[in-house]
């Protein structure tokens, strides 16, 4: 009798073992899918122009160079003195961007000062196959409302304290006033749209560069834990 026992007590115990380690499996399987999919979204920051952007961006990039990607966007526009192709931005004729845009290859198409802007699919696809980077995308408001239901992505929102600091800075940069002006009835109107947009969960208040940055690089490791 004691021999059935024990016997029967060791089929319980394998099977209890089978079980335990399937389980196991399905739950590494399950964070592997979720991790996979995290990593597989870029991470677009957005916000009004002289709220610091794209010093934050620089700051990232510098900080974890093996870590952080900003993706260039292509345009129409001259290239600028430092800028560097296929760094800043990749420069093309508007022939050729209308071309790439009728094939389809492009997303987060916008006009800008008669200037055409655009990312291309293929080149997000190819960065996001590394699986090892966070890829940046820095557009505005009225860019990610049109993106958000065409690509899988996290967003985080640069602000200003408040708009007349916003003008400060825009002064600082040398802006000519009617220039200053026109920047401001659009950020006003992109600070507006951004506080009613319900798909932006991260939102950081650039009063104070450092703390800002502190604050963007916890929203990023939260979102990319496997990569930050």
């Amino acid at each position: 009798m004691s021999q059935v026992i024990e016997c029967y007590s060791k089929i319980n115990n394998d099977l209890f073992y089978e079980i335990t380690t399937l389980i196991s499996e399905m739950i590494a399987i399950k964070l592997k899918e979720k991790n996979e999919k995290t990593i597989n979204k870029p991470c677009i920051i957005l916000g009004p122009s002289g709220v610091g952007k794209d010093t934050m961006i620089n700051k990232l990039i510098k900080k974890y160079p093996e870590k952080i990607y900003k993706l260039p966007s292509y345009t129409t526009r001259p290239i600028r003195e430092k800028e560097k192709e296929g760094v800043d931005y990749y420069f093309i004729t508007k022939e050729k961007f209308i071309q790439m845009e009728q094939q389809g290859k492009l997303f987060g198409v916008k006009n800008y000062n008669n200037n055409y802007y655009g990312s291309n699919k293929n080149k997000l696809d190819e960065a996001l196959k590394n699986g090892k980077k966070i890829i940046i995308l820095n557009y505005n408001i009225e860019t990610a409302n049109e993106v958000k239901d065409k690509i899988d992505c996290n967003f985080i929102a640069i602000l200003p304290p408040s708009e007349s600091e916003l003008r400060e800075r825009l002064k600082n940069r040398k802006t000519e006033p009617e220039e200053i002006v026109k920047r401001m009835e659009n950020s006003i109107k992109e600070i507006q749209q951004i506080n009613e947009a319900n798909y932006i969960k991260y939102r950081v208040v650039n009063d104070d560069e450092k703390r800002a940055f502190k604050k963007l690089v916890e929203y990023l490791k939260e979102l990319y834990p496997q990569i930050l």
